[in-house]
């Protein structure tokens, strides 16, 4: 069982996506978000999957896609911290990443698809990883940062963006409908 993780900076981004991950073990903390984030998704049409509340906003799938690539990141730093790889991990720019994301041209399948893979992946990172190295602490974005974060980090990132989904993007659709 890979606990949540204990003496969180509460100055830092990631502790309120932490605090939003449910239960006490992370690999269940994973598959609830993610059949969450399935119920959710398999009751979209492509339509609203490219319903974008406000101008300038992200579309529906672009969200979708933006909690895979986040989590694939957060997983290929708890990978390098894990073992015990001391290089500072840079940040990356989620602007620029849903800018080159080619949701337009794909289908709400295929980012389904995707989250399942990566999602699954994550798992199996975590159900693997030693558990002698889950506080070990490396640098990323130019923060302390252990593995046992990182994993929690992808359960309340996920967890985040469906409330934000169901919030903005399924209520306000409901209410232009």
């Amino acid at each position: 069982m890979i606990n949540r993780p204990t003496h969180l900076n509460e100055n830092r981004f990631f502790t309120a996506y932490i605090g939003k991950a449910e239960g006490t073990d992370l690999i269940q903390s994973l598959r609830k978000s993610g059949n969450d984030t399935l119920a959710v998704i398999e009751k979209l049409t492509e339509e609203q999957a490219n319903f974008k509340y406000a101008e300038g906003k992200w579309s529906l799938k672009q969200v979708l896609r933006h909690i895979t690539d986040t989590e694939r990141v957060f997983a290929y730093r708890a990978l390098r911290i894990s073992r015990k790889d001391i290089t500072s991990l840079p940040g990356f720019d989620e602007k620029q990443f849903a800018d080159l994301d080619n949701c337009d041209n794909l289908s709400l399948s295929a980012l389904k698809d995707e989250f399942v893979h990566v999602r699954n992946a994550t798992i199996a990172l975590f159900k693997t990883i030693n558990p002698e190295v889950l506080d070990f602490e490396g640098s990323a974005s130019l923060l302390p940062i252990t593995p046992r974060i990182l994993g929690w980090l992808c359960a309340g990132h996920n967890v985040h963006h469906i409330n934000v989904i169901k919030e903005r993007y399924l209520e306000k659709k409901k209410a232009t409908s």
